[in-house]
């Protein structure tokens, strides 16, 4: 993704400063659809939540945004309760979804079986989608074959739907919107999944693919204007704005 100068003249503190904290959902006990966190899923939490509050600032602001998966709004709740309880409930934010994919003209959620993907598909005239029609379909086929589902769809090229590069690019507009000019800045706690953040990290970041994230690991991209620093595990980077 290119990242572009500001065409107003304004210094990057005008424009405002965001930290976003792009967040993998705590633990689920399968992908087989929406499924909510396991019993034991918040003892990442609190470490993620120490973190967070550790960054920030007296002055400064902040939101909570989720997709619209329970797993995701629960854990985004979850982190507010423990990091700024006076704050909204977190709102589903479009630009955290998923990766776009495409299945008999339905949108379809990454899941683990064939079944799973059918049942999301919406009924047609004198037709339903089953499990057997699903695996005929070349890229579904070999996603739930593979050893790593979602290194299967960052490697592939022409995915019915978003590619890796599609979704950071998408990503990096979503983080760009939520800066707020002029004040001392803004937290926004984000939670997504796995193949966002795998593909923000090697298409935005140019970081090698690491695997599946840890449960509620963070992402913690700074964004100033034009400048973009980001800090993932033991990793610094720097994004230069286009000149």
């Amino acid at each position: 993704m290119t990242l572009q100068k500001t065409h107003t003249g304004r210094s990057d503190a005008e424009v405002g400063t965001t930290t976003l904290w792009l967040i993998r959902h705590a633990k689920v006990s399968s992908h087989q659809g929406d499924q909510p966190l396991s019993e034991d899923a918040l003892g990442p939490v609190d470490a993620t939540a120490k973190k967070i509050k550790a960054a920030y600032e007296p002055g400064q602001t902040m939101s909570f945004h989720s997709t619209r998966t329970k797993r995701s709004q629960q854990t985004a709740d979850a982190l507010r309760d423990r990091v700024a309880p006076g704050e909204p409930d977190a709102g589903p934010a479009w630009g955290l979804r998923n990766p776009d994919l495409y299945l008999f003209g339905s949108r379809v959620e990454m899941v683990s079986t064939a079944q799973a993907f059918a049942d999301q598909v919406e009924p047609m005239a004198g037709w339903h989608a089953d499990a057997d029609s699903v695996l005929t379909q070349p890229f579904f086929e070999g996603f739930l074959a593979a050893p790593d589902r979602i290194e299967y769809w960052l490697a592939h090229e022409k995915p019915p739907g978003e590619t890796a590069a599609d979704v950071a690019g998408r990503v990096g507009h979503f983080a760009r919107s939520l800066n707020r000019p002029g004040g001392a800045g803004h937290h926004a706690v984000c939670v997504t999944h796995s193949p966002v953040m795998r593909a923000v990290l090697i298409g935005w970041l140019g970081l090698p693919d690491p695997g599946e994230p840890e449960w509620v690991e963070p992402i913690a991209l700074t964004i100033s204007g034009s400048a973009v620093t980001a800090r993932f595990r033991t990793e610094n980077v720097t994004l230069e704005p286009a000149r």
